[in-house]
């Protein structure tokens, strides 16, 4: 279980290929990327993140046990999607989350 947990959403067009392009030019960073469905799941030392595309945009989640790198995360995020989309990375607010990934009790972005 980690400790800091953030979800944010961002309504943009196009997130699956928004989705791909973070993983490809993350990967550096990343200690591996895998998939479980349409989730992309980015695996760094201490954190983790998952980008989920959705019709209306893409959900992001960080999870971590570090918060230097649990922020490191999350603002390599907002950046790769500020240089990919016309987002300001101002706009990316990042919300507290549960356990649970994404869970919307019954609302949907």
């Amino acid at each position: 279980m980690h400790q800091y947990n953030a979800e944010s959403f961002v309504s943009l067009a196009h997130a699956h290929r928004i989705a791909e392009e973070i993983c490809r030019r993350s990967e550096v960073f990343c200690q591996s990327i895998d998939l479980a469905g349409a989730d992309k799941l980015l695996t760094f030392e201490d954190a983790r993140a998952i980008l989920r595309p959705v019709e209306a945009g893409l959900r992001m989640r960080v999870e971590g046990q570090n918060l230097v790198v649990f922020c490191g995360v999350r603002t390599l995020l907002q950046g790769q999607l500020s240089a990919l989309a016309i987002v300001q990375v101002r706009a990316i607010e990042w919300e507290p989350a549960g356990h649970v990934p994404f869970r919307t009790d019954g609302a949907t972005p």
